[in-house]
């Protein structure tokens, strides 16, 4: 599969699983009539009310997925993905990992004056976890839990930092 199909296949899943999502909200306020409220506990004396609102996604608002360049083999620090064998996770999670220490030089030879570092950024990740109630003989019962990480999304040169003692 080229990273461009795959790219595309992770927007189809993402637009669809977030369809559902809606589907169920709405369905969820139309039995209670209005809106649809929880409560959440944080202390014994004061609780906090959530208001859950159904999410629309507008098509016409997605990024049409053009021909990019693929960044990780062009850049002065390469990188590779590692791709999360880890099903419960959607979407898919794939990690960047750098293939130098240094930084290639104008003649594409590794220069250790600089460093290569990952780009770090937090993504929010749905987690299936079974449900607490479920019974192990019957049909098994999921629910999605949302999941915060911090994962490296490619690499870039940084300068060495070096710290002289006095």
């Amino acid at each position: 599969i080229s990273a461009t199909a795959s790219k595309k296949m992770l927007v189809v899943c993402v637009v669809a699983m977030m369809m559902m999502m809606m589907t169920t909200e709405a369905a969820a306020v139309l039995k209670t009539g209005g809106q649809l409220k929880h409560s959440l506990k944080l202390h014994k004396k004061s609780s906090l009310a959530l208001e859950m609102v159904p999410l629309q996604l507008d098509p016409n608002a997605l990024v049409p997925s053009g021909n990019f360049r693929a960044l990780e083999n062009a850049s002065i620090s390469p990188w590779t993905y590692n791709f999360s064998s880890d099903e419960s996770l959607f979407p898919p999670l794939s990690e960047a990992r750098c293939l130098l220490h240094g930084c290639l030089d104008k003649k594409g030879q590794e220069d250790l004056n600089l460093e290569s570092k990952p780009i770090m950024r937090q993504v929010l990740l749905l987690r299936r976890v079974r449900s607490a109630g479920a019974e192990s003989g019957a049909e098994q019962s999921y629910h999605f839990r949302l999941e915060s990480r911090l994962i490296a999304v490619g690499c870039t040169c940084v300068r060495v930092n070096v710290q002289r003692q006095q």
